[in-house]
């Protein structure tokens, strides 16, 4: 942008730099480009007669207007098609024309049109024409054989355009050979430009608001036409939203001035939750219908069924993560998984969860008699639409979808050819960098430059969403910065750099790394907050980096851990372990670098992790975690002191860079893990792992003391350092090895057990001996051999 241009723009709306900075990163670099995206215009509602076709089916309408045809209207069952269905059957009522609708129930009909959808229409409806919306656009043969009982059928739809289209009179913005400039609007915002089309655009604009809230909740881009639906819709919510949206808002504690991201999170899922659960008629009634008793107990249902719609999808999220502990992720360029138990409503909720988590496209279906339904989410720029059609003619019975979000059927004896095709289509067009966490902010912030007016001047890129996000921060963190638990929610942590505040929800894993790194940035939001009646500003953590473990002085907590290993059971599962001399390091390095997932490294000194960082340096990047290996995505990392095995079954590899103390530890990891496992030939125990230790009986009495008062309490912890740290508050002489060593004792004789919620529980019943327990025994048995070589 020329200088003379941006500093006309900043003092016209009054605007700091790194705001007009944004906009210019963003792509609106001239005077035209940045007034459009701030003042969006009813010049921006396109002529919809440039939409293919749409004069044809102004045509058709108006004729069946005008016979008094009986015509149906056929939409989808989330938001976006119970919305475009709203918006037809109201503005025909309007016309005095009314129409009759039908939304596919998910369990009974299945998605869009089908014959037995089409023929259970003609003998309850007996309509002479369909007009489909937000679906129809992949059913040609449904079409067809519509045709063939006496019914038309125009397709109205917004979805990607497949092989081949249905025959008939087809209005869809992504379509070929037409002048429409916009391609991304949604089901609702086609049919919002068929009302323009039909009555012009002052009639059009009475469904501006029941159009923004689709476009919100169907997460289309949100630019362009669909910038001013949203920003016209959202700004005339009170004088155009139906009275029963407005009273799911009012029960929502939403005003009409609330924001996107209000609509996406808080009350979308209200909507969506009767389709989800079965009737989609139930969200329908909030959108034409008046009576406010009939209104309250529709709200009354649908927050019901989205109770019971989260409870679905916690559990589905449970047996997800079950299954996938079982298989290698880094094996797989994608995660794909069915069951007879899951409920197909709710499983492209999970799968988008389960995508992002794991960083894999994610495929989970349903699976019904001898078919396989579900839904399909990708992460990235993996066009997972592009990915599921290349198999279509091979084994799929139904698609439809976008570039990151589809719905498919499969027949169950194909799953396993198509598992294959798919993952052989993805390792043939994407490079394993593509599989990596995205690291996307917009411009790195000194937190000296943020201030209530720059949050303030952020508003301006309003309504955010798909394509216009809110602006993330990359902010450097100083040695000056302190890292703590919130109180009343200790898995939230609390960021304090120069007075900004930021919280990291569920981020409590990062603590010790962010302690203990020299090199840390976390990427964050900006938010306004009231504290005290004052307006403060606050961060919102996104992600959080840090660099290696560069301020722990001390083995005290390594080899606190590390003793752990004698303690683990006998496993059954004999997990065979591959010994490497010192120089084939340098060949398990080289082929991580290659692969970018599928290595762990373990170390449980700081001898053996520095020894890594040395063999690493310049030539690998390695994710760097401390007591918990935190992703489940397989990308290689190294990990010092893990207290647990958890997330190692995510790993081809893992190689331990220090002695192993234990075969059972070693035969342990087989339960989550299928890795090959390598083991140092040429190291030896490090006898200070035992030195200090006591089985003096005194010292256990002392530590059950300590142990019993915590377990009084019943408050919680997360894992073994934090539990130890808790202790410290009030006895601060005490070891972390030796507290590993009696809490394990302890355990193994069940003096104490762990509870749920990270809690311990004492069991007062229980008397034992300490030579009872096999990790006393051996642990005594070395320090006795220690003894004896003096």
């Amino acid at each position: 942008m020329r200088e003379e241009d941006r500093k006309f723009l900043q003092q016209k709306y009054n605007l700091c730099d790194i705001v007009m900075t944004l906009l210019e990163n963003r792509g609106y670099d001239s005077i035209e480009s940045v007034e459009k995206f701030l003042r969006p215009s009813e010049a921006d509602f396109y002529d919809p007669y440039m939409l293919k076709d749409m004069d044809k089916l102004v045509k058709r309408v108006k004729s069946a207007i005008d016979k008094n045809e009986k015509v149906l209207v056929f939409g989808d069952y989330d938001v976006d098609g119970v919305s475009a269905s709203a918006i037809l059957i109201k503005y025909f009522a309007s016309q005095k024309f009314y129409v009759d609708y039908f939304l596919p129930n998910r369990y009974v009909d299945g998605y869009g049109l089908t014959k037995e959808s089409i023929l259970m229409i003609k003998n309850k409806f007996n309509p002479s024409l369909i007009i489909t919306v937000d679906c129809g656009i992949a059913c040609y043969e449904e079409v067809e054989y519509a045709k063939s009982i006496g019914i038309e059928i125009l397709i109205t739809d917004h979805h990607d355009i497949p092989d081949k289209i249905p025959d008939t009179i087809v209005v869809n913005p992504k379509l070929d050979g037409q002048s429409y400039p916009f391609k991304f609007l949604c089901g609702t915002g086609v049919a919002f430009k068929i009302v323009q089309a039909l009555s012009g655009l002052e009639e059009a604009k009475k469904y501006l608001g029941i159009c923004a809230i689709a476009t919100i909740a169907d997460i289309v881009p949100l630019l362009d036409e669909n910038r001013a639906i949203v920003k016209f819709g959202m700004k005339n919510f009170q004088r155009n939203l139906p009275l029963g949206i407005k009273m799911l808002m009012e029960e929502n504690k939403l005003g009409f001035d609330c924001s996107s991201t209000d609509i996406a999170f808080k009350l979308s899922p209200k909507i969506n939750a009767a389709g989800r659960m079965g009737d989609a008629g139930v969200a329908l009634r909030l959108y034409i219908k008046d009576d406010k008793i009939l209104l309250k107990n529709t709200i009354e249902v649908l927050n019901n069924l989205n109770l019971e719609r989260q409870s679905l999808c916690n559990k589905v999220y449970i047996d997800v993560v079950k299954k996938l502990s079982n298989i290698n992720i880094s094996n797989y360029n994608s995660i794909v998984l069915y069951s007879k138990d899951w409920d197909s409503g709710i499983l492209g909720i999970v799968s988008s969860k389960v995508a992002n988590e794991y960083n894999r496209p994610t495929i989970l279906l349903s699976e019904v008699g001898d078919e396989l339904k579900g839904s399909a989410r990708s992460v990235n720029d993996i066009d997972i639409f592009s990915a599921i059609s290349s198999l279509k003619t091979d084994v799929l019975e139904a698609f439809g979808g976008h570039k990151m979000a589809a719905g498919l059927t499969i027949k169950k004896k194909n799953f396993k050819s198509f598992l294959a095709s798919l993952n052989d289509y993805l390792s043939k067009n994407y490079s394993p960098k593509d599989f990596l966490p995205s690291n996307l902010f917009d411009m790195t912030l000194e937190v000296d430059n943020i201030s209530q007016k720059l949050v303030d001047d952020l508003e301006i890129f309003e309504p955010c969403g798909l394509k216009n996000p809110k602006p993330i921060f990359n902010v450097l963190l100083s040695n000056k910065a302190s890292f703590s638990t919130l109180k009343k929610f200790p898995n939230h942590l609390s960021i304090l750099e120069k007075g900004l505040n930021i919280v990291a929800f569920n981020s409590y894993k990062y603590l010790p790394l962010l302690k203990s790194s020299n090199t840390r940035h976390v990427q964050i939001e900006l938010q306004k907050s009231n504290f005290g009646g004052k307006s403060v500003v606050k961060g919102i953590a996104k992600n959080i980096y840090t660099g290696s473990i560069d301020k722990l002085s001390s083995n005290d907590y390594c080899f606190g851990e590390y003793l752990k290993q004698i303690c683990c059971p006998e496993c059954k599962c004999y997990k065979k372990a591959f010994f490497y001399k010192k120089e084939m390091l340098g060949n398990l390095i080289k082929s991580a670098k290659d692969e970018c997932f599928g290595t762990l490294f373990v170390c449980f000194s700081l001898e053996s992790y520095k020894e890594l960082l040395v063999a690493t340096e310049g030539k690998i990047d390695i994710q760097h975690y401390m007591y918990e290996v935190i992703s489940n995505s397989g990308i290689n990392a190294v990990v010092l002191a893990p207290t647990s095995t958890e997330n190692f079954g995510a790993y081809k590899k893992i190689v331990f860079m220090d002695a192993i103390l234990s075969k059972n530890y070693i035969n342990s990891i087989s339960k989550s893990s299928q890795a090959k496992i390598f083991v140092p030939s040429y190291k030896k125990v490090d006898q200070s792992v035992f030195r200090g230790l006591s089985l003096d009986r005194n010292v256990f009495g002392k530590y059950f003391k300590i142990i019993s008062n915590f377990a009084s309490t019943q408050e919680s912890f997360f894992g073994d350092i934090d539990f130890f740290k808790k202790l410290c508050k009030n006895n601060r002489t005490i070891s972390f090895k030796q507290f590993i060593f009696c809490l394990y004792v302890f355990l193994e004789l069940k003096i104490f057990e762990f509870g749920d919620e990270y809690s311990i529980k004492e069991n007062k019943k229980v008397v034992s001996s300490l030579d009872k327990s096999k990790f006393y025994q051996e642990v005594g048995l070395v320090l006795q051999s220690i003894e004896d070589k003096k």
